[in-house]
């Protein structure tokens, strides 16, 4: 599974930066999480990236004074990663990045302060397995923030219910990365605690894409900005709700090593 989703995220490495990196609605949810992640972490904390694709969440956390060692499968994505860190002065004493997969989060070191994944890396990652490396990478009491892409989210309902258009139901075919059919599974929270086991305790949950349309409307909330922002303002109030944490485009959620 590992060779396979290195295979296909090598090839959407770059079309990946330059989308879903430039996208508005992508970087809503990129500004939510990482401000989430800089009130969670403190400067000098030690902490895990898994999954980072491109870069963007470990090179903001380096530049708070957070240090990282972050983990992908895909080395082209990796690459893009290190050059931005160079070009931003961030040596590998504020960020390391290594080729590894999040199941193998264990061989990345132990004693970490917290760790992360932002954006649907774990997606494509046999959970109970990244559990299990967790629990070896982190110490007692390390913070926990996962971002998955979730089951049903609100806005593609309610688009489909309205038009009879927008995505279908996720989960129903598989997907392709980069041309590559890659097995993907949406599971709900209560799946991922679940699937974490009893290592882990988990304290809240909130939603990205729950009023908001997802990324793949971008060039509308391009074209109205307005209406773009008075949702993200909404989603801003109620991304916390009970039923509709559960309903974002991805979901959150957050936790301890016990």
């Amino acid at each position: 599974m590992a060779s396979l989703a290195a295979q296909a995220f090598d090839r959407e490495a770059l079309s990946y930066d330059r989308g879903f990196g430039r996208n508005p609605v992508g970087l809503l949810f990129r500004h939510v999480l990482q401000e989430r992640l800089r009130a969670r972490l403190p400067a000098g904390s030690r902490v895990l990236d898994l999954g980072c694709g491109t870069g963007e969440d470990a090179l903001y956390l380096a530049s708070q004074g957070v240090r990282v060692h972050a983990i992908d499968v895909a080395p082209a994505m990796l690459e893009l990663a290190r050059a931005k860190a160079a070009e931003r002065g961030l040596g590998e004493e504020r960020v390391r990045f290594e080729q590894r997969a999040a199941e193998d989060a264990a061989g990345a070191g132990s004693g970490f302060d917290a760790a992360y994944s932002g954006f649907g890396a774990l997606n494509c990652a046999d959970l109970p397995a990244v559990a299990e490396a967790l629990a070896t990478a982190l110490r007692p009491g390390a913070a926990v923030l996962l971002s998955l892409m979730g089951p049903r989210p609100l806005p593609a309902l309610v688009e489909r219910a309205l038009t009879g258009r927008g995505e279908a139901p996720r989960g129903r075919r598989e997907p392709q990365v980069g041309g590559v059919p890659l097995p993907v599974s949406y599971p709900g929270l209560r799946e991922v605690k679940r699937s974490f086991g009893p290592s882990f305790a988990w304290s809240g949950a909130f939603a990205l894409g729950v009023v908001v349309p997802g990324p793949e409307h971008a060039s509308w909330a391009s074209r109205y900005p307005q209406s773009f922002g008075l949702l993200a303002a909404l989603e801003s109030l109620v991304r916390h709700w009970p039923v509709l944490r559960a309903l974002g485009d991805h979901v959150v959620v957050e936790g301890v090593r016990r």
